[in-house]
């Protein structure tokens, strides 16, 4: 098999290889800056004025031989020393640089070692050297995840007087009872300052700076434990919502494309509910679950159905239900934190193997009780054929025309065809005789024929135009949030309402949120929460999708997708008549118009979300504590598909005009017990209700001890126990019912001979499938952190499910991490190199797991009704669904992860970059066994594959005044993957359709084609066989496929965005755009042996082989005659859908588009104080407005969407204008 994979092991070589140049000159600078003298009297001269503590010490060093060793976090807060003429001895200047700190200082040898005061109280103020009056002031901070802050600087203005806050966020400060202002800040937050009056007690909340690198705060929660930043190990991202927000983007999982390094969203479709395609570090699994888990506030939300990669493109109804956050409103977030390696997502165990998004939703506030409100209004604008090479009516009807002369269009073969254009109408007129005119409606001449055909020739109907609207969506949000330093409240609700981008879809959602956290003492603390969310969606009627792998192509009845409609329709045909009227053509041999059949046929989605919460924590002393969280879950989507009587559907099902269409419709019945009689219907009247049912009953317990100690402010210990429980229950139901009469008042009638007709098939019109899962685990970490600068990470877990084998071995899992950090800006031989601001280095080994495909540890059987020709003899049976699988168990990984965080320039210059590996095995795909037991393939662990990657976050603060501000962000990750085992023998089909498929050393997810040999001297397209001959048969399900193509994966291989955000006053600017490259796609599947007088052709066929020699010319195939279908058969279906999956119909995924341009502003406060607003913001945005790059092959294809029909869409382009109102 011909392969053209990029290597890149001489890349990470010379990565890897870096990093140890790197580690070793810095160990080597570690020991010269430990290497230290016999210190000797030292007499200095220093006149300094209001300069840092730090610029203190480093002219104290240019004096002498003296070296400082400190931690920056206890003296970066001191910027306001000033010491003038001062002269002697360099304890005399010790004593006055360090007066009025919390500092003291130790001379060994040449080393002045600075630390916090044991047995100090600085009760004077630095500044006026007498003896003022003192209070203290207490209290907790926290930032506006109302998530308490360790290591907060609140210091007194002006001075160099200060303290920190603990791991629990708690301060003391002693402060002079007049004319104080307290500093609070910390890295990553905008500083505050407050006035002291009365205060005793003084609660602050620091909000996240857009301007810091979230890395560098994102470890105080994982949504297991709160832990001091200092000992978190992991490669994690955390964004704050308001960064991520996208005003109009209502499903939150879209937001973080192109945001976060390593982690890839495609939208593989548009529609609401829909969950895009999201992987963190790329694929982990070669057949099962690739999407992250998806952990709000702690809990992890199951999913109601269980889609796969490859399904969430296909269109199918089930697909809207494939978003476990699409009932989350967007408004009521806190952050998102992206958990990637396996230090990270460690406590998730055998679930975090495809990485973890943790959600934390907003909590309320001690203080004032306060009021938001966000009014998001939204225009989607509608496609239009500029975008796209579909022929106009005119290049139609001249394609007609040739297709008139090879011997097409006939009046015999349209008269009674299934499906009827134009020119059906036309024969159809032809053969219409007024009895009350004495004459036929159309004349039978060619001047009559061309003047009916002329009207539609000219029509150059916009599909576009008229099945989408340039449609409006609302999204207001309001919450209220307030309380006491005991209790405190967050309410919020929204509304979203969608007129729907086409003339055949709606949506409106409900949400509301409602939480309370009450501290009932010191030591026991309660929280208790509401969300819900109610769903009513609207979209067009549609059948789940299916492949008809001997011709090599999808198929799906009735679809009457607006999208692909309009890309599939002929521009020639028209939606209204020339009196207004609806237009109708043919379509499975019955009337047929897309705008009756939006009225007519319709899904009406249902979708019921509650979740009850409630946390419980007690504190038995300042280091240990417990927690308990319990959460209860439930989910019901109901999908009615209503198939009205004048529809389509329906009148398919009744097409019977003559013996000739009787025989050819496939929608009438006949008895097996009477093969000799004619073919009769089965819905005389009515139409269908079709009614499928999903519930998830999900409980959750979790209970967590947590021990955190630091001894002699050195040492930081954190150790945690705990243990879990999941119990889902998931159930789905369906309901067939035929000739239910919508009007009339729902009276069912309905015939036998259709539920006859349903059991002899082998189906049944109603059924209901329960699934059980249950699962446990028990888990513990351990950290120790050598003052902030050496930390170590272990954490170990095992988990078992209900799911997985029976075998002890096989049903349970541990799973383990072990990991380190080094921050190397903490050494003594950087802390005076001011150009570096901090510097950590990181690594992680450890082995995560996932479920993969399990689905059963016991034999699972089914009765059915057996399938015989005479109903007389069909008896009950059993049927062996699954053989038992006692040693199917989880599929595993190993990874190692090294990284490294630098800030340079006072931060003005961030990078966080990762490099890792993952070697998956025991991953689960199916296996040929002998047979025995009736299963000829079973599932079973015996599939490997590895994944290596690299990933970074550049931020550049390019610009930074007090009114002007330009801030820089860059994601980059590059991820690849190979299979090395794997024993399946796939299709053909299976590796070239749009999807890819998995072969050994290919990647996950790799696309193949059949490998074009040009056209033959009659036009049609002629390809290379497993012989390496040439031919124009192609078996779509041989498993001969080393022959094939391979084009390169379906998932690109590199990622990520690029944002300029401009900031001038209370102006803010943002640009944002997003990337991918390295992979192929499939185009659409344009070329048929045949066509109908309702297809759209496109502009390709233009340049179409027509003569003789030709084949020299071009690769585009024939328009085939009539004469040469007849003499090739179906066949010539398979060779053309085969040139649609040939190596000529690939084209690059990769792509540059502008994601997002807005501008805000925010009123001044000034302003906000004459209305009475604490608050107010206006913002204009744009959204997925245009690709700055894509394949010119893609012909307005988008690169992400499959367009696959049924429920999916593509993004729209949409701008919105929002309003922020704070009370």
């Amino acid at each position: 098999m011909e392969k053209k994979r990029e290597k890149s092991s001489y890349f990470y070589e010379n990565i890897l290889r870096g990093k140890r140049l790197l580690l070793t000159l810095l160990m080597i600078g570690v020991i010269h800056a430990s290497s230290f003298g016999t210190p000797q009297p030292t007499f200095l001269n220093i006149e300094l004025n209001q300069t840092s503590l730090i610029e203190v010490f480093n002219t104290i060093k240019r004096q002498s031989d003296y070296t400082f060793l400190y931690s920056v976090e206890d003296v970066e807060v001191f910027k306001n020393i000033s010491i003038t003429n001062k002269s002697g001895d360099i304890k005399d200047i010790l004593d006055e640089s360090l007066k009025g700190t919390n500092l003291e200082y130790k001379i060994k040898d040449k080393v002045i070692i600075i630390k916090p005061a044991t047995n100090k109280e600085q009760k004077m103020s630095p500044n006026s050297g007498q003896t003022q009056e003192k209070k203290t002031i207490t209290g907790i901070i926290k930032d506006d995840q109302n998530m308490a802050l360790p290591g907060v600087s609140v210091v007194i203005k002006g001075t160099s007087t200060g303290v920190s806050t603990d791991i629990d966020g708690k301060y003391s400060i002693d402060v002079p009872v007049k004319g104080t202002v307290l500093v609070f800040s910390f890295i990553g937050m905008n500083p505050q300052e407050i006035s002291i009056t009365n205060q005793t007690q003084l609660n602050i909340t620091l909000s996240s700076s857009s301007e810091q690198l979230n890395e560098v705060t994102v470890v105080v929660s994982n949504g297991y434990q709160k832990i001091d930043r200092r000992l978190f190990t992991g490669a994690a991202t955390k964004i704050d919502a308001k960064q991520a927000k996208v005003d109009g983007i209502v499903d939150v999982g879209r937001m973080l494309e192109g945001k976060v390094a390593g982690v890839s969203v495609q939208n593989v479709s548009g529609t609401f509910g829909a969950a895009p395609k999201i992987r963190v570090r790329g694929a982990s699994s070669i057949y099962g679950d690739t999407k992250p888990l998806w952990v709000v506030d702690g809990v992890v939300l199951e999913d109601v159905v269980d889609i796969s990669p490859d399904e969430l493109s296909s269109g199918d109804v089930s697909t809207l239900i494939s978003s476990s956050v699409a009932g989350i409103n967007a408004d009521d977030i806190a952050s998102f934190s992206i958990l990637k390696d396996a230090s990270a997502t460690a406590l998730y165990g055998a679930r975090a193997m495809n990485g973890v998004i943790v959600i934390t939703t907003k909590k309320g506030n001690a203080g004032k009780t306060t009021v938001n409100i966000t009014s998001e209004m939204t225009v989607k604008q509608k496609p239009n054929y500029g975008q796209y090479d579909i022929m106009n009516s005119q290049e139609q009807m001249s394609m007609f025309t040739d297709m008139e002369r090879k011997g097409w269009l006939t009046h015999a073969s349209m008269a009674r065809s299934q499906d009827g254009g134009i020119y059906f109408k036309m024969y159809n007129a032809i053969n219409t005789y007024d009895a009350e005119q004495g004459k036929f409606a159309l004349d039978n001449t060619p001047e009559a024929r061309t003047n009916f055909l002329r009207r539609y020739e000219y029509a150059n109907t916009d599909w576009f135009d008229i099945l989408f609207r340039n449609s409006l969506q609302q999204n207001h949000s309001v919450s209220i949030s307030g309380g006491s330093d005991k209790s405190k409240f967050y309410v919020s609700t929204s509304w979203l309402h969608d007129d729907g981008w086409t003339i055949a879809d709606q949506v409106d959602r409900y949400t509301i949120n409602m939480r309370g956290d009450f501290e009932l003492s010191d030591k026991l603390s309660v929280g208790i929460q509401t969300k819900g969310s109610i769903r009513e969606q609207e979209t067009p009627g549609s059948f789940d999708r299916t492949n008809d792998v001997v011709n090599g192509n999808y198929k799906r009845e009735f679809d009457i997708n607006p999208f692909s409609y309009a890309m599939n329709t002929s521009r020639t045909i028209t939606p209204y008549d020339e009196n207004g009227n609806l237009e109708y053509f043919r379509m499975n041999h019955a009337p047929f118009n897309v705008i009756n059949e939006y009225k007519n046929n319709k899904n009406e989605l249902n979708v019921l979300d509650l979740n009850i919460q409630a946390d419980l924590s007690y504190k038995f002393n300042k280091n240990l504590n417990y927690k308990f969280i319990g959460s209860l879950r439930y989910v019901k989507s109901t999908n009615e598909h209503k198939i009205m009587g004048e529809s389509n559907v329906a009148r398919a099902y009744r097409a019977n005009d003559d013996a000739t269409v009787a025989e050819a419709n496939r929608y009438l019945y006949t008895d097996p017990e009477n093969p000799n009689a004619n073919p009769v219907v089965v819905l005389p009247h009515g139409g269908f209700y079709n009614r499928e049912d999903n519930s998830l009953k999900n409980y959750y317990f979790r209970n967590i001890i947590n021990w955190n100690k630091t001894f002699d402010e050195t040492h930081i210990v954190n150790v945690l126990a705990g243990q879990e429980l999941k119990y889902v229950d998931r159930q789905k139901t369906y309901f067939n019912g035929y000739g239910y009469q919508y009007d009339k008042g729902g009276v069912v009638y309905t015939d036998p001979n259709i539920i006859k007709s349903t059991v002899q098939s082998g189906y049944s019109y109603f059924g209901m499938t329960p699934l059980r899962d249950r699962s446990i685990a028990a888990f513990t970490n351990v950290g120790y952190s050598y003052k902030g600068k050496y930390t170590f990470n272990g954490t170990a877990r095992i988990d078992g499910s209900n799911k997985l084998g029976e075998a002890k071995s096989a049903r349970y899992l541990p799973t383990w991490n072990v990991s380190g950090k080094w921050d190397v800006k903490s050494e003594s031989f950087l802390a005076n190199v001011d150009a570096i601001s901090y510097l950590q280095l990181r690594g992680t080994y450890g082995l995560t797991a996932s479920m993969g495909r399990s689905t059963n540890s016991q034999i699972v059987l089914r009765n059915e009704l057996t399938t015989t020709p005479y109903e007389s003899e069909r008896q009950n049976g059993m049927v062996i669904s699954a053989l038992e699988n006692s040693e199917l168990t989880w599929e595993k990984q190993y990874e190692t992860n090294l990284g490294f965080d630098i800030g340079l320039f006072n931060n003005r210059i961030s990078l966080q970059t990762d490099v890792y590996k993952r070697n998956g095995f025991d991953l689960i795909a199916a296996i040929r066994t002998s047979g025995i037991g009736g299963e000829a393939w079973k599932y079973a662990n015996y599939a490997d594959m590895e994944s290596k990657g690299i990933e970074f976050t550049l931020n550049t603060k390019n610009i930074k005044t007090n009114d002007f501000s330009w801030t820089t962000n860059l994601t980059f990750a590059y991820n690849e993957n190979e299979i090395t085992k794997l024993e399946s023998k796939p299709n053909i089909f299976s590796l070239v359709k749009s999807e890819g498929g998995a072969i050994l050393g290919g990647p996950v997810r790799g696309l193949y084609s059949i490998p074009f040999a040009g056209l033959n001297e009659d036009g049609i397209p002629t390809f290379k066989d497993a012989n390496g001959e040439t031919t124009q048969d192609v078996y779509f399900q041989d498993k001969d496929t080393e022959y094939l193509k391979y084009e390169g994966s379906i998932d690109p291989k590199v990622t990520g965005g690029l944002s300029n955000q401009i900031k001038y006053k209370n102006w803010n600017l943002n640009i944002f755009m997003t990337y991918q490259m390295g992979n192929k796609i499939r185009l659409y599947p344009s070329f048929h042996a045949n066509y109908s007088d309702m297809d759209a052709i496109t502009r390709d066929m233009n340049n179409r082989w027509i003569m003789k020699g030709d084949e020299k010319l071009t690769t585009i195939p024939t328009l085939v005659s009539k004469r040469m279908y007849d003499k090739y058969g179906s066949d010539l279906e398979s060779t053309y859908n085969a040139y649609n999956y040939s190596d000529q119909r690939v084209a690059k995924g990769d792509f540059v588009r502008m994601k997002e341009i807005s501008l805000s502003y925010n009123l001044p406060k000034s302003a906000l104080q004459k209305i009475g607003l604490n608050s107010a913001q206006v913002k204009a945005q744009g959204t997925n407005l245009f690709l700055l790059y894509s394949d010119s092959k893609l012909n307005g294809q988008d690169p992400e969407f499959f367009g696959a029909g049924g429920v999916a869409m593509p993004v729209a382009k949409q701008y919105t204008v929002t309003l922020k109102l704070g009370f």
